[in-house]
C-alpha cells in the first residue's frame, strides 16, 4: 500500500538589529541565567513558570529508577516536569522541559497510576464527562505512552442486563484512583453526575481475567460509606440510608451537592481500609473520613467519624486553609520512601496563586502519617512566582549599563483588598552580574509602590493586569514608563533623575491623553515610522494592536490614532474569546518584524511592515512551536552580550521562562541555512518503525544526519555518505520529530511523523 509522503521544511528564524550586529537565528529554552531571591539565595528553578492551580504525579522520566515529578496546571493546562536528584531526605527536583515532547495534549485534570501492574506509572486525564486512560509504554531508555482508551466505560446496572456507559468524572472534580477493596487492581471513586454521594466503580480485572491489566469496571455502590455531603459546609452526613443504592451494595463512600470536589485515599490508621480526604468548591479546608471497616471486610466499609481540621490531628501541625477548594497529593517528594502530602488549590481561577502549595512531610509511615506542615511554597520559592499574569519588559533602572527585569503581573490573589480581590504591582530583579553573565536579584515586589495608587479612576481604587514599557517621552534624555493596565487605559511616570542616574518616577497623568483600547493594554514606546520620534504601539485584549503616531516633537509628543487595526493582523485565532497582543518590535538589518505573545500562550511573528504601516502584514502562526502557558508575554534583549538575542516568556500562570539565542535550537525549530539536498527523500512518512533517507544525487562523504525531537532534543545522530540509509525509530514514542541532513555546503531540515 502506498502511503502518502508528508514532508515539511522547518524554515530558520534570522532576525537582529543592525547597529548593533545582532545575528540571531532561534532560540532554544535555558534554566542557566542566575536569578536571586531578596536575601542573595540563588533559586533552583527560576525560570520554571510559575504555579496557580497545580496537580502533583509521580512518575520516573528519565529512566533511572528514581520518581520524578509531573505537575499539572488547571490554569490553562499547562504541564511541567521536573527531575529528581535522589538527594536522601531532602527536596531535590530541578526543572527539565524537555520530557514534555513524550506526554500529549491533557485537560482539567491528570492522575499517574500503575493501572497495570508492570512497575511503570500510566496516566488518567479528563475526557467527555469522564477519564481517557495511557498506558507506560517505555523501555530501558526511551519514556513513550500509548492512548489506551479515549473515554472508560463502567456498567451502571449490575443488577441485572449490563448497561456500560462512560464512567462519569467532572472535570472540575478529582476523582480517587486506588485499590479500594485490596484485590490488586485499581478501582474508582467519583462523585455521581448529581452530586451529593460518591460512587464505587469496582475493577473486575482481577475476578475476570486474574491479572490487574484490564479497565473493566461495574458500578457496585452508588453511595460508598454511607454519607452524604451536606450544602452548608465542607462536611458530610454519617450513616446515609441511600435507599436508592443498588442491591447489595459493595459499601464504601459518598457525597452531596455538587459544583466541584476532590477525593483523596490513603490509609490514616494502618488498618488496611481506605480513609477518605474530602475538599469542596467552596470551602478551604480537608475533611477527613474514617473508615471503620478494616480487611478483610473492605467491601462492607461505611464512614464512622469526621474530622475538620485534617491533617492537624494527624500530628501537631497545621490544619489545611488554603482559601477555596484545596485538593490533596500524597508522594514521596524528600526522598525518605516515606509518602508525604502536598496541597494546591483546585480552582480554574479566582483563588490563590501564590504561597498556595503546601508542604506536610511525613515522619510516620504509608499507612500511618505523622504530618508536619513544612512551607506554603512547595517548589515555588525556588522559582520566579508573582502570583497571576506575568508581563516582563527590560530596563536599566539604575543606569549602570545592564537591563534590568521588571515583571508586571495581573495580581496576586488578596480576599483583604476588598472585592478586586487582587493587588497589583511590578516586581524589580535588578541586573547584578556582567554585561555577558547576567544575574538578576529580588529587590523589590512593589516597585514604585504601584500596588498603593489608586489608577482606576471610576472605581477609586487600583488598577490590575500592569504592563509597562519605557522611553524618553519628554525628550530629557532619561527614559519615562507608560504604564498599560486591564481597563484599556496607559498612565504616565516622568522619570525625574536626569540622564545617568538610577531611574525616578514620578505619577504625571493618568489615564494618559484618555487613551483608551478596550481592555488589556499593553502598549510599547517604538520609533514605527522612522521618523527619529517615538511612536506609541498598544496590543490589546481583542489580539489587534492600535498604532499612535507621534506628531508632535522629542520633547512635546502627540500621540495621533492612525488605525486600531495596524497591519490589519490580530493574535486572536479562529476559536479564541481572545487575542491579548502585546507587541515587541525588532530591527534586524533594517528589515522589521513584530512579535508578540497572545492569549492562546502561542508567540506571533509578523513581517512584511516596512512601507506597508496601511497595509496587511504578513503573519508566521505559532512561531517555532514555543508554549509556555496562556496569556504569553514576551520581552526580547541580548542578555548575554553574544550577539544573539535572547528572548522570556512571561505567562498567565504567573512565572517567566528563559529562551537563549543560539544557532541551533535546543527548544523547537532546526535551523536550516544554504539550501542543499533538493533531492531528499524520506519515507515511508508517516512511520511506524524505520525510515529510509534517500539523498539521491546528492550523497557524499561528511554528510551527518540528525534526529531531534520538537524540543530539540538529540534521539539520533550517524554520519552517512551511502544514498540510502535506514534509520530505525521503533522505540521512539509517538509524535513529531526532525530529521536534519548537514554537509560543510548547508543543510535542510525535514519534518517525520511516528505513528
Amino acid at each position: 500500500m502506498k502511503v502518502k509522503l508528508r514532508i515539511f521544511l522547518v524554515f530558520s528564524l534570522l532576525v537582529g538589529v543592525k547597529t548593533t550586529g545582532w545575528s540571531q537565528i532561534h532560540f532554544s529554552r535555558h534554566d542557566s541565567v542566575l536569578v536571586k531571591n531578596m536575601p542573595g539565595d540563588t533559586l533552583k528553578n527560576p525560570w520554571a513558570g510559575g504555579f496557580n492551580s497545580v496537580q502533583f504525579n509521580e512518575v520516573d522520566l528519565n529512566l533511572d529508577g528514581i520518581m520524578d515529578l509531573f505537575v499539572f496546571d488547571r490554569t490553562g493546562n499547562k504541564r511541567s516536569t521536573f527531575i529528581n536528584d535522589g538527594t536522601p531526605n531532602q527536596v531535590a527536583y530541578r526543572h527539565d522541559p524537555s520530557y514534555l515532547a513524550y506526554f500529549p495534549q491533557m485537560t482539567d485534570w491528570v492522575l499517574f497510576r500503575d493501572y497495570n501492574c508492570d512497575g511503570k506509572m500510566d496516566f488518567f486525564t479528563y475526557s467527555s464527562g469522564g477519564m481517557a486512560a495511557w498506558k507506560n509504554t517505555s523501555t530501558s531508555s526511551i519514556l513513550s505512552f500509548k492512548r489506551d482508551t479515549t473515554l472508560i466505560y463502567s456498567d451502571y446496572q449490575p443488577d441485572s442486563s449490563p448497561n456500560f456507559v462512560n464512567l462519569y468524572i467532572s472535570s472540575s472534580d478529582l476523582p480517587a484512583i486506588d485499590d479500594i477493596d485490596g484485590d490488586g487492581d485499581l478501582d474508582v471513586l467519583t462523585f455521581s453526575i448529581i452530586g451529593s454521594y460518591v460512587e464505587y466503580h469496582k475493577n473486575l480485572s482481577m475476578e475476570k481475567y486474574g491479572t490487574c491489566d484490564s479497565l473493566d469496571f461495574q458500578l457496585r455502590n452508588k453511595c460508598w460509606g454511607f454519607f452524604k455531603e451536606t450544602l452548608a459546609g465542607n462536611s458530610v452526613i454519617l450513616n446515609d440510608t441511600c435507599s436508592f443504592n443498588i442491591n447489595n451494595p459493595e459499601k464504601q463512600s459518598g457525597g452531596n451537592k455538587h459544583a466541584g470536589s476532590t477525593l483523596l485515599t490513603l490509609d490514616v490508621n494502618a488498618d488496611n481500609a481506605k480513609d477518605l480526604v474530602l475538599s469542596d468548591v467552596s470551602f478551604s479546608n480537608f475533611t477527613l473520613l474514617i473508615n471503620q471497616d478494616a480487611s478483610p471486610n473492605l467491601d462492607n466499609s461505611s464512614m464512622m467519624s469526621q474530622d475538620s481540621l485534617f491533617p492537624k490531628n494527624q500530628a501537631n501541625t497545621v490544619a489545611m486553609d488554603l482559601d477555596i477548594f484545596p485538593a490533596g497529593f500524597y508522594m514521596d517528594v524528600n526522598n525518605d520512601n516515606i509518602k508525604d502530602l502536598i496541597a494546591a488549590p483546585n480552582c480554574y481561577n479566582g483563588c490563590k496563586n501564590s504561597h498556595n502549595v503546601w508542604y506536610y512531610q511525613n515522619a510516620g509511615a504509608d499507612n500511618n502519617p505523622d504530618l508536619t506542615l513544612m512551607g506554603k511554597t512547595f517548589l515555588q520559592d525556588g522559582m520566579i512566582e508573582i502570583g497571576e499574569g506575568a508581563h516582563p519588559v527590560f530596563f536599566d533602572y539604575n543606569a549602570d549599563g545592564l537591563k534590568d527585569l521588571i515583571v508586571g503581573s495581573y495580581g496576586e490573589y488578596d480576599p483583604s483588598v476588598g472585592p478586586l480581590m487582587y493587588k497589583s504591582s511590578l516586581w524589580l530583579y535588578e541586573n547584578v552580574g556582567t554585561v555577558n553573565q547576567p544575574v538578576f536579584q529580588l529587590v523589590d515586589t512593589n516597585y514604585i509602590e504601584i500596588a498603593g495608587m489608586n489608577l482606576d479612576v471610576s472605581n477609586n481604587r487600583p488598577t490590575l493586569g500592569l504592563a509597562p514599557t519605557f522611553g524618553d517621552i519628554d525628550g530629557d534624555g532619561d527614559e519615562d514608563m507608560l504604564l498599560g493596565d486591564y481597563n484599556g487605559y496607559v498612565h504616565l511616570f516622568r522619570n525625574m533623575a536626569g540622564p545617568g542616574n538610577p531611574a525616578a518616577f514620578s505619577l504625571f497623568l493618568i489615564e494618559y491623553l484618555g487613551i483608551d483600547v478596550g481592555q488589556n493594554a499593553t502598549p510599547l514606546l517604538y520609533d514605527l515610522n522612522k521618523d527619529t520620534l517615538i511612536d506609541l504601539i498598544i496590543g490589546k485584549q481583542n489580539g489587534t494592536f492600535s498604532y499612535y503616531e507621534n506628531k508632535g516633537s522629542v520633547s512635546v509628543p502627540n500621540f495621533v490614532l492612525i488605525t486600531d487595526s495596524l497591519g490589519k493582523i490580530s493574535t486572536r485565532n479562529k476559536f479564541d474569546f481572545r487575542g491579548n497582543s502585546n507587541p515587541i518590535f525588532i530591527d534586524s538589518s533594517g528589515t522589521t518584524f513584530l512579535y508578540s505573545g497572545s492569549n492562546n500562550g502561542h508567540i506571533y511573528k509578523f513581517g512584511n511592515i516596512d512601507g506597508n504601516l496601511t497595509g496587511k502584514f504578513t503573519r508566521d502562526s505559532t512561531y517555532l512551536n514555543i508554549w509556555e502557558g496562556i496569556n504569553s508575554f514576551v520581552a526580547i534583549e541580548d542578555m548575554t552580550n553574544d550577539g544573539m538575542l535572547d528572548m522570556i516568556v512571561g505567562n498567565y500562570c504567573g512565572g517567566v521562562s528563559f529562551y537563549k539565542g543560539d544557532t541551533l535550537t535546543a527548544g523547537v525549530g532546526i535551523s536550516e541555512v544554504n539550501t542543499v539536498f533538493d533531492q531528499v527523500n524520506i519515507y515511508p512518512n508517516p512511520t511506524q518503525n524505520s525510515i529510509t533517507i534517500d539523498l539521491g544525487t546528492e550523497a557524499s562523504p561528511n554528510t551527518t544526519l540528525t534526529l531531534y525531537d520538537l524540543l530539540g532534543k538529540t534521539m539520533h545522530r550517524q554520519r552517512i555518505s551511502n544514498r540510502k540509509t535506514v534509520v530505525n525509530m521503533a522505540d521512539l514514542a509517538q509524535g513529531i520529530y526532525l530529521v536534519q541532513i548537514s554537509n560543510p555546503k548547508g543543510n535542510k531540515v525535514l519534518k517525520v511523523i511516528k505513528e
